[in-house]
């Protein structure tokens, strides 16, 4: 299937409320208007296209990772069973307020989707389908690790309407890939790619990870050339972070093995930048980049602080003024939903300070950078008055240029985002705590009254 060809959404079918395949124009960079190649997105019709999102959790793997923490364990009969029990008691609870949203983005992530048999993942699709309103065209995303990708799960993830796979590669070296207790060989996701390119997806993403005990420069330059041979549309980059209670985390904190110098992991970073920029891929956010038009449009409903909803254990949602955050361990979340209770763990609703806040932090993370135009009227008020003064000092100090609509953080700069975020965020506070000092009342002795008497 060539560029502009049509291609496979999900959709509801009218008369069954079910699943059916809806053919639709394409919805990749062929119906998405201009994106300039040489431009660090997101682009503006991607930007346009990610109006809401539907996460799915799934909560299973073959095996875990060393370095993962996530909510997930290993598969059984009866644990499926139950999951998906639960899960469609959360879709019936979830979908009466969702009435209004129509989702632009579908995302399967976890634990590994693709552990999930073919029967089991149409059963979830078909519900959401018959639950959800769903645009037509809408991106479709599907996590898997490269030794899940089969011919017949592919047939069924394509007739249900999947359009984007995200595979999850890490790392092209055995020796790492032992390191990080990945279960698939060097040369699978080769093959996995070449068998989701047989059968149809044009819009496939691969994860790699740097920054990990027992990593080189030259073993990070040898994951780089066997991913860009492989041409997927998408890239996601992540820096190890090491987790306390993972293997490789308590590994790290316990200086029983240790990561590679911090200088190191910054240029392992600018390497990975320039291979992609070099082969034609742009950074779209700060560990994400792409081909023109390729941004994950789900990804983006995050980073723009859009509208979101998540289903299944230690999934999050946010309808724009509320966030919740479902019990984290799949049989607590279960046992809720069986109860009749609500299976979240927490809700916030959202201040005006914690609004401004995450719109600052997210929209800093993107390369295109913060644009206020990007909110509602009141929320791009709120960012003037509580950080205007810090971003003006934030561009003044060189650690973010403006063009006037946006701020974004220099490409020097975007492997140290978190600490960027962090500065504009204390000066923040400061000029707050120094905006209430300037109109208190002074301290000096207050003139007694004159006397009656005098």
């Amino acid at each position: 299937m060539g560029r502009g060809e049509r291609r496979t959404a999900l959709g509801p079918d009218p008369e069954k409320g079910a699943l059916t395949v809806v053919r639709e124009g394409p919805c990749d960079a062929a119906r998405e208007g201009p994106c300039d190649a040489a431009q660090e997105g997101p682009c503006d019709a991607a930007r346009d296209q990610a109006r809401a999102g539907l996460y799915v959790h799934v909560p299973f793997c073959a095996a875990r990772c060393s370095y993962c923490d996530f909510s997930t364990g290993t598969l059984s009969v009866a644990k499926l069973g139950r999951y998906l029990d639960a899960l469609e008691r959360e879709i019936a609870r979830r979908a009466p307020p969702a009435a209004g949203l129509r989702f632009t983005s579908v995302f399967f992530g976890g634990g590994t989707p693709s552990a999930i048999g073919a029967a089991a993942f149409e059963r979830i699709a078909r519900v959401l389908a018959a639950a959800f309103d769903i645009a037509p065209g809408a991106e479709f995303t599907l996590e898997a690790n490269p030794e899940s990708v089969r011919p017949a799960l592919l047939e069924a993830w394509s007739a249900a309407g999947v359009n984007r796979l995200s595979l999850g590669a890490q790392s092209f070296v055995p020796e790492e890939l032992a390191t990080l207790a990945r279960i698939h060989a060097a040369g699978r996701p080769a093959a996995a790619l070449a068998l989701a390119r047989a059968h149809g997806f044009r819009r496939l993403s691969l994860d790699l990870m740097f920054g990990f005990p027992g990593q080189t420069a030259a073993s990070w330059d040898r994951t780089l050339e066997a991913a860009l041979a492989l041409a997927p549309e998408h890239f996601s980059a992540y820096c190890l972070i090491p987790e306390a209670g993972t293997p490789l985390g308590d590994a790290v904190l316990a200086g029983a093995t240790a990561l590679p110098a911090p200088e190191a992991q910054a240029e392992a970073y600018e390497v990975l930048t320039a291979r992609l920029e070099a082969a034609g891929y742009g950074c779209y956010e700060t560990s994400n980049f792409c081909r023109p038009g390729a941004e994950a449009r789900h990804n983006l409903v995050y980073w723009l602080r859009r509208p979101y909803l998540g289903l299944g254990p230690s999934a999050h949602g946010f309808d724009g003024a509320t966030r919740y955050g479902n019990h984290r361990a799949l049989q607590r979340w279960a046992a809720a939903l069986e109860a009749g209770a609500p299976p979240e763990a927490e809700v916030e609703r959202a201040s005006e300070e914690s609004a401004a806040a995450e719109a600052m932090m997210l929209g800093l993370r993107l390369a295109t950078g913060l644009r206020p135009a990007d909110h509602p009227p009141a929320l791009r008020a709120a960012l003037e008055r509580r950080y205007g003064a810090a971003l003006a000092a934030a561009v003044a100090g060189g650690r973010l240029v403006t063009d006037g609509a946006s701020f974004r953080i220099p490409r020097p700069l975007r492997f140290v985002a978190d600490d960027v975020i962090a500065w504009i965020a204390a000066a923040a506070a400061r000029a707050r705590v120094d905006s209430r000092r300037a109109c208190s009342v002074p301290s000096m002795p207050c003139p007694s009254p004159p006397s009656p008497a005098a």
